[in-house]
């Protein structure tokens, strides 16, 4: 059994001969650059050829050696910006949206500074200067790359960032958003409708090009936070599904894709509309946060849902324990994962910076030992 064998029986919620394994084939279940050098010091890389996949958090698309000794099954197709950030003698960046970033004094992440439709009315959307959906700069090279991976891997479409309620927010401002999601829904409707007609074209024009080698489409929205949503279920019914409904319908009309989206925190009031209107995975899987225990996941959504995550908690367990604690955790979320398929294994986010090596290498070592059905 190949790598696209393994993580599409997964998804199909049949055991395969072991869990599929994700590292690197989103921006949000990778490697901050830093780990990416320590690992290939350890293992004697020393050429080092990556790809920056999320220039917000610093993620890579690691070197393919690194995905071949940790038995990655995903590979990841990038779609690129139209055009690259424009640096500002401020220190403030502008990406293609015309939304600003900073880098963060406290951390490896850059952080929204100037949301560009902050005073806009409605209006103003039209006459917005949005970026280009068809810009060929969005695939270039990818062609290659699928290629280059025959028909061995998993192939995972990154790339459309957070499409509809996450990119609303760096474009209004997050507050002001959820005020306009309550006072003034013309303005948020015209907004989300703008946004959802840019990726369906965008998205058109992937497909087109590109699309007989992608195997699943990864969307994101947050909208979860600690212990609830961000917005009520019922906003998120009335404003948000509509437009993920459509967006989802239009993968699924236009492909053969399975779709993954990562939506943070406790979510588990929505869970039951994300599976209604398409959805076929879900990450990060937080099992820290109310609700979202995988026991409770499992037993729950098990034969709806597969679950793409959930391994191992970046924000305690895999910064702070020890290798043997990592281990244990590792090994006790996957056999209660495992269980019937439907389970693509990798941590709850990110490794970032301040991880210890010696944790990532046992968390691997606690997935190989346990992973084998």
């Amino acid at each position: 059994m190949n790598s696209k064998e393994r993580v599409l029986t997964a998804l199909n919620h049949e055991e395969a001969d072991r869990v599929p394994l994700d590292l690197g084939g989103t921006n949000v279940t990778s490697i901050h650059r830093e780990v990416e050098k320590r690992l290939e010091e350890y293992l004697g890389i020393s050429d080092g050829r990556s790809e920056i996949i999320s220039k917000k958090m610093g993620t890579v698309a690691p070197d393919e050696r690194l995905l071949k000794y940790f038995g990655s099954d995903t590979r990841c197709l990038h779609l690129k910006e139209s055009k690259e950030w424009e640096a500002r003698d401020d220190g403030i960046f502008i990406d293609e949206w015309g939304i600003g970033f900073r880098k963060s004094p406290d951390s490896c992440y850059y952080e929204f500074c100037y949301h560009p439709l902050g005073e806009a009315k409605k209006k103003d959307i039209h006459d917005y200067p949005w970026p280009d959906p068809f810009s060929k700069k969005r695939i270039e090279g990818l062609k290659d790359k699928a290629e280059s991976y025959g028909n061995h891997y998993c192939i995972v479409l990154e790339g459309t960032r957070e499409p509809i309620f996450g990119l609303a927010t760096w474009l209004r401002g997050y507050e002001r958003l959820l005020m306009d999601m309550i006072e003034n829904r013309d303005f948020v409707e015209e907004l989300f409708d703008t946004l959802l007609d840019f990726w369906e074209k965008c998205l058109g024009f992937v497909f087109s090009e590109i699309g007989e080698y992608i195997d699943v489409v990864k969307v994101a929205d947050d909208l979860g936070a600690q212990n609830s949503l961000l917005i009520s279920p019922q906003l998120y019914r009335e404003l948000v599904k509509p437009r993920h409904e459509k967006l989802f319908r239009f993968i699924k009309e236009n492909t053969n894709c399975r779709i993954l989206l990562h939506c943070d925190g406790a979510i588990d009031e929505i869970i039951p509309d994300l599976i209604e209107i398409g959805i076929d995975a879900l990450n990060p899987i937080q099992p820290t946060v109310k609700g979202m225990e995988p026991e409770i996941l499992k037993k729950k959504y098990g034969d709806r849902l597969t679950f793409w995550g959930g391994g191992i908690d970046t924000q305690s367990t895999l910064v702070f324990a020890s290798p043997e604690e990592v281990k244990n955790e590792v090994k006790r979320r996957v056999n209660i994962l495992k269980k019937g398929g439907g389970f693509v294994f990798c941590q709850v986010h990110n490794i970032q910076p301040d991880v210890p090596l010696d944790n990532i290498i046992a968390m691997y070592e606690g997935f190989r030992e346990v992973a084998y059905y």
